[in-house]
């Protein structure tokens, strides 16, 4: 734990309050404590120096990593010590999130008075983490040697490298990366997440989580997961507040272009998909994959190929304009008509096409649609009235 300065206070009263001047007039002498328990919860604890009559006291909690602001009556006892146990899951803490917290007293004569600010990091001190790098990337592990965390570093650096072909990234802030020596650890960190999750990226507090587990592919599981999660935190950062109105297909297929040896599984399961004619729609992965593995694994396949495929049509660029249009809050189906005048529909039908090699009946008969309407009436429409003439001709010879 630490106190933090003016700026911090002046910070929080902003945020705490939602932009309203400050009540109070002075500050009241408090030492402040906190202690984290990671899993469960975080202990804020508060001694008034000198005692004060109070009418009541709040506690204010600031979620940094989620913009959230939570409000709890507390109170002192005789000895001026007041104590608050601020449930983790429960309040949906995510890890490393740092917590900023002031108090605001009331007293006796209705004069309102409140602590300096507090800050403390809700970190995973269930393991001795090693740190390596400066900023803007940061790599933290335990369980290995530093050769370790430099194959990391280098890792995050190339999926940077990856990053600036879609744009330039902003990297005024620090991004965190921790690396899990297993996804059970991962999840012990990440409770609700998918079973299949093997990465998180939290992109308000600049923090990446991945899980890469020793053995032979080691290497290459850091250059698919870090530059993937890495991806998702600066594509954030450069969209802004839409980000999250993004179609997942877009958001997942965008990171997993950013991976430096992305998954050899992702084509061999796409073409079984495709030959089984058991692809997922498009418009189905806009809002979220689904909880069952085999079927997520298909839906980063298919988004990956998908978003390869409008980069191959549209640039880069154009890819960072559909983006946009999403950000914007044109729904799944739209952004494509607003962005390229091209209908989802469409594109995933070409896609399919030109790049899974789907040329069904259906799609033959749609391009040649214009012909065989020019054959009817060119053709067919004449001959049909020639031989209605000749049929009535021969019955009129026969009575």
């Amino acid at each position: 734990m630490r106190v933090v300065g003016f700026v911090l206070i002046f910070l929080l009263a902003m945020v705490l309050l939602g932009g309203e001047p400050v009540r109070a007039q002075t500050t009241v002498d408090m030492e402040l404590a906190a202690s984290v328990q990671f899993g469960e919860s975080v202990t804020f604890t508060a001694r008034l120096k000198a005692p004060i009559p109070l009418q009541r006291a709040s506690l204010f909690i600031y979620d940094s990593a989620r913009g959230v602001t939570y409000s709890q009556p507390v109170t002192f006892d005789a000895n001026g010590v007041s104590e608050f146990r601020f449930e983790a899951r429960q309040n949906a803490l995510r890890p490393f999130t740092t917590l900023l917290w002031r108090y605001e007293l009331t007293l006796a004569d209705g004069g309102v008075v409140q602590s300096a600010a507090g800050s403390v990091r809700y970190d995973d001190n269930r393991f001795a983490w090693r740190s390596l790098g400066a900023d803007p990337l940061r790599i933290h592990w335990y369980n290995a040697d530093d050769s370790f965390g430099l194959a990391a570093l280098n890792a995050a650096q190339a999926g940077l490298q990856n990053v600036r072909v879609f744009f330039d990234p902003d990297l005024s802030q620090p991004i965190d990366i921790f690396l899990y020596a297993s996804e059970s650890d991962l999840h012990g960190a990440l409770p609700g997440a998918e079973v299949w999750a093997v990465g998180h990226a939290d992109s308000a507090a600049g923090v990446l989580t991945v899980a890469v587990e020793a053995g032979a592919h080691q290497s290459l599981l850091m250059e698919q997961r870090i530059p993937h999660e890495l991806m998702h935190i600066l594509t954030a950062r450069h969209i802004g507040a839409g980000y999250r109105n993004i179609p997942a297909w877009l958001r997942e297929g965008m990171a997993a272009l950013a991976e430096v040896y992305p998954n050899p599984d992702y084509d061999r399961v796409l073409a079984d998909a495709a030959a089984r004619d058991a692809l997922m729609s498009m418009r189905d992965l806009c809002a979220s994959f689904s909880s069952q593995a085999d079927s997520a694994f298909l839906a980063y396949a298919q988004s990956r190929s998908f978003t390869n495929y409008l980069r191959g049509v549209y640039g880069a660029d154009g890819l960072m304009t559909l983006a946009r249009t999403y950000a914007s809050g044109v729904d799944c189906e739209r952004g494509p008509e607003r962005a390229f005048g091209v209908t989802l529909v469409k594109l995933e039908r070409d896609w399919r096409v030109n790049v899974l090699g789907q040329g069904s009946l259906t799609s033959t008969l749609e391009a040649l649609a214009p012909y065989l309407v020019l054959l009817c009436l060119v053709i067919l429409f004449p001959l049909m009235g020639t031989l209605g003439v000749l049929r009535g001709k021969g019955n009129s010879d026969g009575r």
